[in-house]
């Protein structure tokens, strides 16, 4: 079986999504998001092509990226959106040619649009196209992959996406023997992450990757509800958002009773703002008068201070924690883990106080409001 990393990344976010578009093969229209980026794809496949003698001015790629949305800017209804992404499209295109116009000594562009299928787990392939290759100096190749998007996911999150580790495992097969790292460019942005991909993240990339063949295979196509689903353009075949058949004689005003959870939730949601705004406002009463509780009317209100690990140098605590084999037990640093080794009472007294100097901590402050006699006390949390 073949698999891209569109159709990984697409059943892990939704296997009927899949289903419909991968084995129905239901095709719905392109938003303008998407014919946009690609006319920026175009444009810097230009610009960066390997077999051009000389670089290409300004003024070319400017073209190549008009060129390429004329091509495509039918498709986008709303002339204010057509107008609006063509001018988004050519500043972009102005201010990364200023900062990359000119070939960074020491590197150069191997291949674009690198298309690729290579062997996956002997009976499968993983297929896909990779944006760009740059040869660096020391035998050493990097993947380029561009972003388009108006929005710039943090570094954790690609590090969980599967995009860059089926790229890297397409270069280990086409450029054996070499050292190949990865990255990404966000064009809108001007900002590029680069990634290693060290040899445990790879393999955990392959378990996720034969779970979605198994999943294919067997024909585990459940929709999965999420945040996704606002946007996907496959909504109308999908069966959580058909249309409910009702059966005779099923009398129920659902338009009364979602009006009235509508209410309710806005009133719910109404009452919880309401309720931060109080507890700011005790916070400020309590910090003005220099007291940690106040008594008015029938009611008390008690703060109560706790400190929290809020970060660390990992590299300090490495140095201090490898020597005492405790290094294991917080390999994968997290204030739960560090909280635990200083419970734990595995050091003396001078190694707590220098993991101690190698965290920071922050102050959480817990505000409790309770009847001065009576009824069950209420306790909320502040930050």
């Amino acid at each position: 079986m073949r698999i891209s990393y569109t159709q990984v990344s697409t059943y892990q976010r939704c296997p009927q999504q899949y289903k419909l578009q991968f084995v129905d093969r239901i095709r719905v229209p392109a938003g303008p998001e998407m014919h946009f980026g690609a006319a920026l794809h175009e444009a810097l496949s230009f610009m960066h092509d390997p077999r051009r003698l000389r670089p290409p001015s300004l003024e070319e790629v400017a073209e190549a990226f008009i060129r390429s949305w004329q091509a495509r800017e039918r498709e986008v209804k709303e002339e204010t959106t057509r107008q609006s992404l063509f001018e988004q499209g050519v500043d972009i295109m102005r201010r990364y040619y200023e900062r990359h116009g000119r070939p960074e000594e020491g590197r150069h562009t191997a291949a674009t649009e690198l298309s690729f299928t290579v062997p996956f787990d002997g009976q499968h392939s993983l297929t896909g196209r990779i944006d760009r290759v740059d040869a660096l100096p020391g035998n050493e190749l990097e993947i380029i992959d561009y972003k388009t998007g108006r929005r710039m996911r943090p570094r954790n999150e690609w590090e969980k996406d599967a995009q860059l580790a089926i790229y890297r495992m397409a270069a280990d097969h086409l450029y054996a023997g070499t050292k190949v790292t990865t990255a990404l460019v966000f064009v809108t942005f001007d900002h590029e992450m680069r990634f290693a991909l060290p040899a445990e993240a790879l393999a955990g990339k392959r378990e996720e990757i034969r779970d979605v063949l198994v999943g294919v295979q067997v024909g585990d196509f459940n929709p999965r509800v999420g945040p996704h689903c606002d946007w996907c353009g496959h909504q109308a075949f999908c069966p959580l958002f058909r249309a409910p058949v009702v059966p005779a004689g099923l009398e129920v005003d659902i338009a009364a009773l979602l009006r009235e959870y509508a209410e309710a939730d806005a009133a719910v949601k109404q009452q919880e703002g309401r309720l931060t705004e109080l507890k700011q406002q005790l916070h400020e009463y309590l910090d003005l008068t220099q007291a940690e509780r106040v008594q008015g009317g029938a009611f008390v209100a008690e703060r109560r201070t706790y400190q929290r690990v809020a970060g660390f140098d990992e590299a300090r605590l490495r140095e201090l924690l490898a020597p005492l084999n405790l290094w294991e037990q917080v390999k994968e640093v997290s204030p739960s883990a560090l909280s635990k080794l200083l419970r734990s009472g595995g050091l003396s007294r001078e190694q707590r106080r220098a993991v101690e100097a190698a965290i920071s901590y922050t102050d959480t402050r817990v505000l409790r409001v309770k009847p001065t006699r009576g009824s069950e006390e209420m306790e909320e949390q502040a930050e």
